[in-house]
């Protein structure tokens, strides 16, 4: 007797075993695209360094990659010069290169400070540093990392 030999009960039932492992790695591989972040634009939007989103209605990539420096003056002294700090981000339309910017932020400047936000125009863009996370405090050092920026993007008109 050879117990290696399937009949076509057995086959049938392999085959719908294997189907269905594969429908259930086709739905795994959805799920992971669908975890894109969407943001219009005119919108504010959150990123984490190492993390991007893509803006609407222009499926315009953006991305966080580095801080490049932060010399912000700390909430608990009391400085000459307020610092600023500067984040490098990707921009990157569709079929296109990336293109990457440095987007500075000045030393006690808050997300409603509208008026001390530093704008940067690229691709037709505007793009403001609005906020940048967190704000130094003396003998606090911060993994690059740990960072998050607040970003606004517009149109230029």
């Amino acid at each position: 007797m050879n117990i290696c030999k399937m009949n076509n009960s057995n086959q049938t039932f392999l085959a719908i075993c294997l189907l269905l492992l594969f429908l259930t790695l086709i739905a795994t591989c959805d799920n992971e695209e669908s975890e894109d972040v969407f943001v219009n634009i005119n919108e504010i939007f959150t990123l984490k360094c190492g993390e991007s989103v893509t803006v609407k209605p222009d499926n315009l990539d953006i991305g966080f990659c580095e801080v490049i420096s932060d010399s912000r003056c700390p909430t608990n002294l009391r400085c000459f010069w307020e610092g600023v700090a500067e984040i490098k981000v990707w921009i990157c339309e569709p079929g296109q290169a990336a293109n990457f910017i440095e987007l500075p932020i000045y030393g006690y400047v808050a997300l409603e400070d509208t008026v001390n936000h530093v704008s940067v125009d690229t691709l037709g863009y505007q793009l403001s540093l609005l906020q940048l996370n967190p704000y130094p405090y003396e003998h606090e050092e911060h993994d690059y990392s740990e960072y998050e920026a607040i970003i606004f993007i517009s149109n230029i008109n």
